[in-house]
């Protein structure tokens, strides 16, 4: 699927190869691409980080 330039970015990453294969298995797990659910986590992860700023 091609990215829509308006409201996204391609962004690229590094990573072990063991976390790639661990990461394969949870995105199927989830039916979601392995790009798809490294955007989940990091959407989730903002979430919690912003969450936290806001109770300081």
């Amino acid at each position: 699927m091609p990215i829509d330039k308006e409201t996204q970015v391609s962004a690229s990453i590094v990573l072990d190869k063991v976390v790639y294969e661990r990461l394969k298995v949870v995105a199927k797990k989830h039916k979601r691409s392995i790009s798809s659910q490294v955007a989940f986590w990091i959407e989730e992860q903002l979430r919690l980080e912003e969450g936290r700023e806001n109770q300081e």
